[in-house]
């Protein structure tokens, strides 16, 4: 394949939480920290920021979103959809409003950052994953909240491009009316991933992965001939 691909991580994860989806195939991947996230947990998140990370390199990208990188892709298609070679967004848009975030603010300052990490894997996550649990753990309580009131502060951009929207099947936080809303808001295509839930590319990273791939080659076959 010709593009590269922009992977944006989900909230309270980091870039590295898609290892097992880039495996050893690293040179086409690029899976940056987003702002109050990884090794930038000091930041509190701001859209700008985001977008800014995202965008830094050249040329067309397959831009795929988890989550708050959802959001995050959906403002780089707004901002530059010159640049997007293809969009998916996997995890989103999840349930909730200032109430949410507002419960959310109140939990961490209730049981802190280990506390909310904690619950939240328990409840989101199919499977343990060591590294998503120590990424939101190390983040400031500001990052998370920031971040979380961005993602829920979205709306959909007026471009368009060729689009996926993922579901994982077991996903509590985005319902499958959600999902299939906004698919058939932008025009895409829409697909349910089995044993996996809201963090799908860390719960089916083998099948999030294929998704991607024949998702990829059938945008790539459809671009006209430069």
């Amino acid at each position: 394949m010709k593009h590269p691909v922009l992977l944006l991580h989900t909230l309270g994860a980091s870039g590295d939480t898609w290892s097992e989806v880039i495996g050893a195939d690293q040179s086409r991947f690029s899976a940056p920290d987003l702002p109050g996230h990884g090794m930038r947990r000091d930041e509190v998140f701001e859209t700008s920021k985001a977008v800014a990370t995202a965008l830094s390199g050249t040329g067309l990208l397959h831009v795929v979103g988890s989550g708050l990188g959802a959001f995050v892709a959906l403002e780089v298609l707004r901002t530059a959809p010159e640049r997007v070679a293809s969009l998916v967004l996997a995890g989103f848009p999840a349930a909730g409003g200032p109430e949410r975030v507002e419960a959310t603010a109140s939990t961490l300052k209730a049981i802190g950052v280990d506390g909310f990490a904690t619950s939240y894997m328990e409840a989101t996550l199919l499977r343990p994953h060591e590294g998503f649990a120590r990424a939101m753990a190390a983040m400031r309580p500001e990052g998370l909240v920031s971040a979380l009131a961005a993602a829920l502060d979205w709306t959909t951009p007026a471009a368009r491009t060729r689009t996926k929207v993922l579901r994982g099947e077991h996903d509590a936080r985005v319902s499958d009316e959600a999902a299939r809303s906004l698919a058939a808001t932008l025009g895409a295509d829409y697909v349910t991933l089995p044993v996996a839930g809201h963090v799908a590319y860390v719960d089916a990273p083998r099948g999030f992965r294929e998704v991607l791939d024949a998702f990829h080659r059938a945008a790539e076959a459809q671009e006209e001939p430069s």
